[in-house]
This record gives structure tokens, C-alpha cells and sequence, in this order.
């Protein structure tokens, strides 16, 4: 005698969710674990090759280290300031990276910026950069935000989107001058590939800053992150006027200044009631 079975037999859409949850998942796994790998990598790199040069942001200002330095002092340790922030916003996605977006568009930024100039003209250590541009993009590309990499937060700050468009300007200045000097081999600092670093320097505020004045998530750290940078280049300019790369004293306090007035607007904005320091971009989205 036959028997029949009241249970449906299994289909091959049965088995598809399962399947794709499958997919997604080990998906996930491979993301995750490349995003972690490019942040272990990137600090392999960091104790092997920036160590001495990541000590010059202090230990240059001695007399010993100026010094050994000569007439690269102001340079060196203007490289050493881009090679830190590029680092703070790179190593910041360690922990809580889905927090931490906009430090990693800027340190991504930063690194394409210095990674361009090096190779357009065949200066500094292309060897040592092109690495750093390679884990961050690998970070980038496989954050775990995804495609919320490309959505600003809920906020974002008018002033301090004017103080990025005022700052722009001197600094666009000063990276075409800058670019112009390296194409003069005969200048040991182009040789070395000072004036394209130093030109991420002065990218730098903005790469973290747009991102930060637009409401980017994690737009608090990414605000400090910009004025760092300003901040050093102006002490390094008032503390080191006749070395190459130095600029007046007028510019130099600006820049102080500019960094102070852009951290000073990202603390206030938290707590702030007025809207031309934080306005809801949820209600310009509404009413479009």
C-alpha cells in the first residue's frame, strides 16, 4: 500500500531566502574582515616606517632636532602634521567606525591629495604613500556604514560651512604656489617632495572640514580634526619665520585663529539654539 505524505515537499524557492541570507552574510564576514585587515595593515606600516617622523611633532621644536633638521625644519614637521591627522581620522574607524564617517572621508581626502601630487610629479616616496592610499581606499570601499557613507547626518552647520569657504580661498592660493615650486628640480625641497606634502597640509582643513560643516556623522571629531592642522602650520610659521614654506605673521595668526573659531563653532552648534550654527536638514528634505 501506498503512503502519501500531507507535507509539502520542498521547493526551490523554499530554500532561496535562506540562500541569500547566506550570501549576505558571508558577504558581511569578507567586508568586515577586509576592513579590518587595511586597519591592521595601515598600523604594520605606521610602527615601521612613521615612527621617527611622527616624534618630530614634538621633539622638532627642540634645539637638538632643528638642528639635525636645518633648513627642512618647518617642512618636515609640516609633513609630520598631515601624516597625523591623515592617521587620527584613518585609525579613529577602529572604534565605532558607523560614528566616525566623516574623520574617514577626510582622512581618504588627504591621502588621495598627497598620493596625486607625489606621483603627477615623480616626487617624495611614492613607495611609502601609494600603501597608505591603497588600505585606506580598501577601508573606504568596505566601511561597515556601506552606502551610508554617502548620506549626511540630520544637521548641518552654516557657519561653519562659511568658514570653510573662507579659508578655501588663501588656501587654494597657497597650493598653487606651492605646486609651481615643485617643478623646479633644482630645489631640493621639490626633490624631496616637501611642497607637494605641504600642499596636503593645507588640504587638509578642508578635506575634514567640508565634511564636517555638512553634518557628516561623527562631524565633532572631524571638526577638531580640520583645525589641527591650521592650528600647527601657524604656531610652526610664528615660531620658525625664516625657514622655507613659512608665511607672514598677519597669516599665520589668521590661521590660529581660524582653527580656534572652527572648533569654538562645532562645540557650540551641540548645544546651540540658533540655526545659523545648526540647522535641521530633515525640513529642507521635507519640503522639496
Amino acid at each position: 500500500m501506498e503512503t502519501h505524505s500531507n507535507s509539502p515537499e520542498p521547493t526551490s524557492t523554499d530554500s532561496e531566502p535562506d540562500a541569500m541570507a547566506k550570501a549576505r552574510s558571508w558577504t558581511g564576514m569578507v567586508r568586515t574582515g577586509l576592513f579590518s585587515l587595511s586597519l591592521v595593515l595601515a598600523a604594520v606600516m605606521t610602527a615601521l616606517f612613521l615612527p621617527d617622523l611622527l616624534a618630530l611633532l614634538v621633539m622638532g621644536w627642540t634645539a637638538e632636532a632643528g638642528a639635525e633638521l636645518g633648513i627642512h625644519r618647518l617642512h618636515v614637521m609640516g609633513i609630520a602634521a598631515v601624516v597625523g591627522v591623515f592617521l587620527l581620522g584613518l585609525f579613529s574607524q577602529a572604534f565605532r567606525p558607523l560614528e566616525r564617517i566623516a574623520s574617514m572621508w577626510g582622512a581618504f581626502v588627504s591621502i588621495l591629495v598627497v598620493s596625486i601630487g607625489t606621483v603627477a610629479f615623480g616626487v617624495g616616496r611614492p613607495e611609502e604613500v601609494l600603501p597608505f592610499l591603497l588600505v585606506t581606499t580598501i577601508a573606504l570601499v568596505t566601511h561597515p556604514a556601506g552606502r551610508s557613507l554617502f548620506r549626511r547626518g540630520d544637521s548641518y552647520s552654516p557657519v561653519l560651512l562659511a568658514l570653510v569657504a573662507v579659508a578655501a580661498i588663501p588656501i587654494l592660493a597657497f597650493v598653487g604656489t606651492k605646486l609651481s615650486l615643485t617643478t623646479n628640480m633644482s630645489d631640493p625641497h621639490a626633490a624631496d617632495g616637501h611642497y607637494v606634502m605641504m600642499t596636503g597640509l593645507a588640504l587638509a582643513p578642508l578635506a575634514y572640514g567640508v565634511f564636517a560643516a555638512l553634518g557628516f556623522t561623527g562631524w565633532r571629531l572631524a571638526s577638531w580634526l580640520a583645525a589641527l592642522p591650521m592650528a600647527y602650520y601657524g604656531l610652526l610659521s610664528l615660531s620658525f619665520p625664516a625657514q622655507v614654506g613659512a608665511t607672514s605673521t598677519t597669516w599665520s595668526v589668521l590661521a590660529i585663529l581660524w582653527a580656534v573659531a572652527f572648533v569654538v563653532t562645532a562645540e557650540y552648534s551641540r548645544t546651540g539654539t540658533s540655526a545659523l550654527f545648526r540647522r535641521d536638514s530633515r525640513t529642507k528634505r521635507a519640503s522639496i
